[in-house]
């Protein structure tokens, strides 16, 4: 979708990322006694982020909750099934190995897998910082543009709790200037209840 976000939503997240604390980007670690699992840093994912969260106060601004419901509404699912926006800042040279969303673990807990990403592109990019759909036959890379959207599955539409393999993806590096982006990860059933009572 391109002019899904508005100048001043995607300026806005920029800067609620800027106010939560942009940090090196984990990726998920091994599983821990009590269910949980310790994130690691990975060498083939060297982006920052900052969650948007109720802690933060980031989820409960207006403009915010405006960009959820336009989310919500294009999905047709409830708001409540999306976890918190991680807003993303890639440097040049910055990037993320081929990858998948669908987490395995979360396949039979009480909020199900992500089923779908919803990725906003909030800058435009001088050089590099593509998103390459590395599965498919042939490839798909869609640059960076401010206030584009891209929608994909992380499950089949015949198994929805099973992961879809053809949705391999990676974040290029960036060659030029800075890439700001957010992940919007929608889950099968209700994340926020869940998330609040510890239970993702």
């Amino acid at each position: 979708f391109d002019s899904f976000l508005s100048d001043e939503e995607c300026d806005h997240l920029i800067t609620k990322g800027y106010e939560s604390g942009y940090e090196r980007s984990e990726d998920v670690g091994e599983e821990k006694f009590d269910g949980t699992f310790d994130s690691v840093k990975s060498e083939g994912r060297t982006s920052e982020n900052a969650w948007c969260s109720d802690e933060s106060g980031c989820r409960d601004d207006p403009i915010v909750k405006r960009i959820i419901e336009n989310m919500s509404m294009v999905m047709g699912i409830d708001a409540a099934n999306m976890e918190d926006l991680q807003i993303l800042r890639y440097e040049e040279g910055q990037r993320y190995h081929s990858h998948h969303d669908y987490i395995e673990i979360q396949r039979d807990r009480q909020n199900g897998p992500r089923i779908l990403t919803f990725f906003l592109y909030l800058s435009d990019v001088e050089a590099g910082g593509g998103t390459r759909f590395t599965a498919l036959d042939p490839m798909i890379t869609v640059q960076p543009k401010k206030g584009r959207a891209l929608l994909w599955p992380s499950v089949l539409n015949s198994k929805p709790r099973d992961q879809d393999p053809r949705m391999d993806h990676e974040a290029l590096p960036v060659e030029k200037g800075t890439k700001f982006a957010a992940n919007g990860w929608i889950h099968l059933f209700d994340e926020r209840g869940p998330q609040k009572r510890g239970c993702t």
